[in-house]
């Protein structure tokens, strides 16, 4: 067995949490001004092998994560085609370490509060649209520096996020995003207290989505990782990110105002971390 090029916590900071906000298909369709959305998540992962430099270094890396979400955001209309979604998101869940990773332990609580306001503009009749969303994460989850595993990242991060939606029909949509995220530091690294930098990260998305009525669709989607590489105290640890995954997604209105979605995931391809071989995410949404 080779011997792994990356030190666990810095894996872990870019497996858990999320790389990006991730879109679901649909996720930057417009609501009518003054709609309240509360929404609740639900996400099961698991890894099952290591990468370092595009190579397996390990077959037993095995990280476990189950992982909730709140999230609640109202529509402010700005004009006869924009509208602003004020909202904020709070993570919570726990985080587990088996195989080669055991001696990770486990953490539970509470990740970092986001905040966002995005901005979606009506670009047709037919319902293409644009969307700009800037992601504010707030170090206020649960962080130990002794411990190798952390739901709250301890710093402060954005992440800048543009959506393109294009109708072909009005039973095809395609959904485009792209992210930008930018790293505060964190002081407060590790048993010795490092100091832990990190590059700037993208992310990307291309999803199809086919709707046969207006309660129903489902989605296929791609997304791509890259950057991100830490260091720590001036040292760089040559571990940038550079994951493909797919996902996908069945979405249904129950009622006129209860949704309910279910996705399902992997990653295709990883250059550095840890794989993840199954993704579980369930979401409930209520229309007010």
């Amino acid at each position: 067995m080779h011997a792994l090029r990356f030190s666990a916590p810095a894996l872990m900071l870019a497996s858990l949490p999320a790389f990006a906000v991730e879109v679901a298909p649909g996720d930057y369709s417009q609501f009518p001004d003054g709609t309240t959305v509360g929404l609740l998540y639900y996400q099961h992962a698991s890894t099952g092998s290591a990468h370092s430099r595009g190579n397996k270094v390990s077959s037993d890396y095995n990280l476990t994560s189950d992982i909730g979400m709140l999230r609640l955001l109202h529509t402010v209309q700005i004009s006869e085609s924009a509208t602003l979604d004020p909202q904020f998101l709070l993570p919570f869940g726990r985080i587990s370490g088996g195989g080669e990773a055991a001696s990770l332990g486990s953490a539970s609580g509470t990740g970092d509060l986001i905040l966002t306001v995005p901005l979606k503009v009506r670009l047709s009749d037919g319902g293409d649209i644009f969307g700009f969303s800037p992601y504010l994460y707030v170090p206020s989850g649960s962080y130990d520096h002794n411990d190798p595993l952390n739901l709250g990242e301890n710093r402060w991060k954005v992440d800048l996020q543009a959506a393109w939606v294009k109708f072909f029909t009005e039973h095809w949509a395609l959904d485009v995003v792209g992210d930008g995220i930018w790293y505060g530091n964190n002081s407060d690294y590790g048993p010795g207290s490092s100091r832990l930098e990190q590059d700037n990260a993208w992310a990307a998305q291309i999803m199809g989505r086919y709707m046969p009525d207006q309660t129903l669709s489902f989605g296929l989607g791609f997304g791509q990782t890259w950057g991100g590489e830490t260091t720590v105290d001036g040292v760089k640890q040559d571990n940038p990110t550079q994951t493909t995954n797919i996902r996908l997604t069945t979405t249904k209105f129950v009622t006129p105002r209860d949704q309910f979605q279910i996705q399902l995931g992997r990653d295709l391809r990883v250059e550095n971390g840890a794989e993840e071989n199954f993704r579980l995410n369930l979401r409930y949404a209520r229309v007010f």
